[in-house]
């Protein structure tokens, strides 16, 4: 019996190679394989129900309300002070002079 000639299986196998991946695709492939599944969104403030959870941010809205109106009326403050200040220095430098401060009415003139 004449023997068949045998294929060698490294050349069956050459045309099924490919190039090799990149070290990208390479280092892609190792991160997806080690990423976890995102975890599932935790509810904020958890025991609580929807209507506690309104009037807690209503507090808080509240308190940042109040601090608004604090410190506009700190800084209507600060601006009396310094507008009462520039108008007394006016008035005793008016006085210094012998000036008559107020234009409204003219001087008294005594015959």
């Amino acid at each position: 019996m004449p023997a068949k000639p045998q294929r060698s299986s490294w050349t069956e196998e050459a045309d099924t190679f490919e190039p090799l991946p990149t070290y990208m695709e390479l280092a892609m492939a190792a991160a997806s394989a080690h990423e976890a599944p995102p975890a599932p969104p935790r509810p904020r403030l958890p025991g609580l129900s929807i209507v506690e959870k309104l009037v807690a941010v209503g507090i808080v809205c509240l308190t940042f309300y109040g601090m608004a109106l604090i410190g506009c009326g700190l800084f209507l403050k600060a601006e009396a002070k310094r507008t009462g200040y520039y108008i007394t220095q006016r008035i005793m430098s008016a006085e210094l002079q012998q000036a008559d401060f107020d234009t409204r009415f003219p001087p008294r003139v005594i015959n």
